[in-house]
């Protein structure tokens, strides 16, 4: 209970913030929307030239790459204090962290909530709102809760993934690089797995599995793939999020301070 007035505590005082300058806070958010609008720019003019990307399309990508906005933006909202924990290690300040009586990571996650979030929440929703309706998908209590919950444990597997990365700063001290590279196979998922090689379906599917936050839920809610992906893509996305706190938690514990 204290850990969640605390966490309210530091979203008033980002909105506090964001009051106090509105004008970073637009900038930021016409950032996000130029970001995640190229992307879509992107897919418009792939399908200039054709009607379907391996059977996908122009309506069926947008709602994939929706679903791609709506689960970074989970993590963009919570996940930009990763970034610096390889810092943290390196200076000493995890030191600080550990002998307050909060757990280490959610200082991490509180010490950087991250507002432009809400840019690629918005996006998210209106891009699927939109592809929907061309698509003219009937949506019912199963399906809607089924996008909303995927949204959640998604945006918690991008988290979980880069966590696991930065992670390996207790052992190698430097991760950024590692996240980096996390960073670039992730924006891979923003088209279908299906038009990829054998190599890359291999990394989003059993590497780093990023074709469970919004290829495989999307394809299911279409229709495009069996069953039994669109049931397993939650417990996939909470499985690696227990893996990511297990390796979190090993990492701490060969952690060994700064030494200064």
């Amino acid at each position: 209970m204290y850990n969640i007035k605390l966490l309210f505590s530091y979203l008033f005082l980002n909105i506090k913030r964001i009051t106090e300058y509105k004008l970073d806070f637009i900038f930021n958010l016409l950032s996000v929307f130029i970001w995640v609008g190229t992307g879509l720019f992107n897919i418009l003019i792939l399908f200039t030239n054709i009607k379907t990307f391996d059977g996908w399309n122009l309506f069926e990508v947008c709602l994939l790459y929706g679903m791609w906005s709506l689960t970074f933006a989970i993590y963009n909202v919570f996940g930009s204090g990763i970034l610096d924990i390889e810092n943290n290690i390196i200076s000493g300040t995890m030191d600080i962290m550990l002998i307050k009586p909060i757990s280490p990571l959610f200082q991490i996650i509180v010490s950087k909530i991250n507002t432009m979030g809400l840019g690629f929440l918005s996006f998210g929703i209106v891009i699927i709102v939109i592809s929907s309706i061309r698509l003219d998908i009937e949506w019912n209590i199963f399906k809607i809760c089924y996008l909303i919950f995927m949204v959640l444990v998604g945006g918690g597997l991008i988290f979980a993934t880069y966590l696991i990365l930065a992670s390996l700063s207790f052992w190698f001290l430097k991760s950024n690089s590692a996240i980096k590279i996390g960073y670039d196979i992730h924006k891979f998922s923003q088209y279908p797995l299906s038009i990829y090689g054998k190599g890359i379906k291999i990394i989003l599917s059993f590497i780093l599995p990023y074709a469970f936050t919004n290829y495989y839920p999307i394809a299911f809610l279409l229709g495009k793939v069996n069953t039994i992906y669109g049931l397993i893509s939650p417990l996939v996305c909470i499985l690696g999020i227990i893996i990511s706190i297990y390796i979190w938690k090993l990492g701490l514990k060969n952690y060994e301070g700064c030494g200064s």
